[in-house]
């Protein structure tokens, strides 16, 4: 894949991955987790299953793909959903973007201990860790203030923890399945697993929400889960691990954008030029001299 074809890839997904927070922390306020992230699981699931359907692509799916989607249903599914909108209802959107956008320093670390041909040189190190100065100086010294506690904090870790085991578990067995196959089975089981855990615990109601709120369950599940869970997977699939991860960085960038333009309010030039830093490591970390 070319240069330039992999930053309009990360920039895209990003773009999309970055909306759910500003969308997750409207909707975690009037709405479950567990129901939340059924709700986004069924949505999603259903997105990419009229995809598949409209292009002719179900076909293809034995029991072997179903035990990797199961892993990866899992790790980039129902558990992350259930973990980040939990979190959300205790801490902000721009400390819980920073926590998960650790994931490309785990990813690297992992793809040291597990895969041999993908260990990050000096260059794409240098990479990760200039972005993760970005994305700190894009949330400011005010991150871990108004409500975010400990444990939203750990939660997000966790989550950030979880992506990074379904990133190198996908680079590391290479199922033989499409992208969009691997993305409505992840979403399938996020929903087949979280439906009757919130129809057990949550109260009665749930899911009586007003049109707003569905509204922006259908943005969250197609447009900020489905479509770039799919490319994502995709990516993975074709390039190394560290490079695609790449896009946790970017994702607190087109945050802070969204919600400035949700607010009205224009980002401080901090935010610009945490941004700006973070592209900096970006490319650093996705190009080769």
């Amino acid at each position: 894949m070319s240069q330039s074809s992999l930053a309009w890839r990360l920039l895209v997904i990003s773009f999309f991955w970055g909306a759910s927070f500003p969308l997750m922390r409207h909707i975690a306020a009037h709405m479950p987790a567990l129901a939340l992230g059924a709700a986004r699981g069924t949505i999603a699931a259903l997105a990419v299953l009229c995809f598949l359907w409209m292009t002719r692509r179900l076909a293809g799916l034995d029991r072997r793909v179903l035990r990797h989607i199961l892993v990866v249903g899992t790790c980039n599914g129902w558990l992350p959903n259930l973990m980040t909108a939990t979190a959300l209802e205790s801490i902000e959107a721009a400390p819980a973007a920073l926590i998960q956008a650790a994931a490309p320093l785990i990813v690297a670390v992992l793809s040291i201990l597990l895969l041999k041909d993908e260990k990050p040189g000096l260059r794409a190190s240098l990479g990760l860790g200039i972005g993760f100065l970005g994305i700190a100086l894009i949330v400011g010294p005010a991150a871990f203030a108004g409500g975010a506690t400990l444990t939203g904090a750990l939660l997000m870790l966790a989550t950030a923890l979880s992506y990074s085991c379904g990133t190198i578990y996908v680079r590391l067995v290479r199922p033989e399945a499409s992208a969009a196959q691997l993305a409505l089975g992840q979403q399938f089981i996020a929903a087949l697993v979280a439906l009757p855990l919130s129809l057990a615990f949550d109260p009665i109601g749930a899911f009586d929400q007003p049109l707003d709120i569905w509204v922006g369950l259908v943005l969250l599940g197609v447009f900020a889960s489905a479509l770039p869970l799919s490319l994502f997977l995709g990516l993975v699939q074709r390039v190394p691990a560290t490079r695609a991860s790449v896009v946790g960085y970017l994702q607190p960038v087109w945050a802070a954008l969204i919600a400035a333009l949700w607010l009205s309010e224009l980002p401080e030039a901090r935010v610009v030029a945490g941004g700006l830093v973070v592209l900096a490591g970006v490319w650093l970390a996705t190009t080769r001299r």
